[in-house]
């Protein structure tokens, strides 16, 4: 997600029996050549309150600053929401057929660590969604192409993401938007699509997170302006880091609501105080939270600015 360029215990998780294999091998091996197990929880923790939705993003490429590099279990203790950036949620929930090798530091060198840190996460009351990226084909009548190149409709490609959600374990879904879509009837028809799956209208309102990282500049993100698809999502997040704060949320909440929009931060761009500041603001209705990008480039600054909130 970068500009051109998350106190209920879980019972009894089921977890996948994964083979191991070297970095430049497959990342996820699957035993006997099947595909990751559908992961059952028996016990799913709340939604964070409302205005309480701490999320932080832990990208496996970031490179730590003033620090080692950290896992997805230790990289902060604030957030409630925890975003898995990098790679696909195909590959993790699929351990024959993708594999991009994203996923992949110094902590992770085998996606079955990533997978088992993921219900850790989940066992402490921590909302963990995977990124999904937008793509110029989401444009289209076919949005997406399986491994072996059947295209899927947006109702094929909507049920696809959910299954693959419910296989690796996970509370649903960030998107990322900005990736060259354009828009128009083909994207509106899947973002509301998967609004049946994840999310406020859907099935699993009180489970399942939906929410997506936008800007104004960038396609087709002001779209979300339009609430017949903000309201599919529990909120949206601002990452033009760059900007104002202010300006920012306001140029979602103007339509939106204050209850939906939350700013995002990012240590290359935020300082720590002003981070904070933005953090204690609180409106009235009150903001829905606050986003930490690449959480885990720095423990201190992440935490810092969650705790505010």
């Amino acid at each position: 997600m970068r500009i051109q360029h998350i106190a209920m215990a879980l019972s009894m998780i089921t977890l996948v029996a994964l083979n191991s294999c070297s970095k430049n091998e497959s990342q996820l091996q699957p035993l006997n050549g099947k595909a990751a197990a559908v992961v059952s929880p028996l016990l799913t923790s709340a939604l964070p309150a409302a205005g309480k939705n701490k999320v932080a993003y832990y990208a496996f490429d970031a490179t730590p600053v003033g620090q080692g590099y950290m896992s997805l279990l230790n990289f902060t203790d604030s957030a409630n929401i925890v975003v898995v950036f990098e790679g696909t949620l195909w590959e993790l929930a699929d351990t024959v057929n993708y594999n991009s090798g994203w996923m992949v530091n110094s902590i992770y060198k085998y996606k079955k660590q990533v997978l088992a840190d993921i219900q850790t996460l989940r066992a402490r009351g921590v909302k963990v969604l995977m990124n999904v990226d937008d793509a110029a084909s989401w444009s289209t009548t076919t949005p997406f192409t399986t491994y072996n190149g059947t295209a899927y409709t947006y109702t094929q490609f909507a049920s696809f993401i959910n299954t693959c959600v419910n296989t690796v374990g996970l509370d649903g879904i960030s998107l990322d938007v900005e990736h060259g879509a354009t828009d128009n009837t083909n994207y509106r028809n899947l973002i509301k699509e998967l609004g049946k799956y994840f999310g406020p209208k859907s099935s699993a309102s009180t489970s399942k997170i939906y929410t997506g990282a936008v800007y104004s500049g960038g396609a087709p993100g002001p779209a979300f302006r339009d609430t017949s698809l903000a309201n599919k999502m529990n909120f949206v997040m601002d990452m033009a880091y760059f900007s104002n704060n202010t300006t920012r949320f306001n140029y979602w909440a103007a339509t939106l609501g204050n209850a939906k929009v939350m700013d995002g931060m990012s240590r290359d761009y935020n300082t720590q105080a002003t981070a904070v500041s933005f953090a204690q603001w609180h409106p009235s209705p009150d903001k829905a939270g606050i986003m930490v990008f690449a959480g885990n480039v720095n423990k201190t600054y992440t935490d810092a600015i969650l705790s505010a909130l």
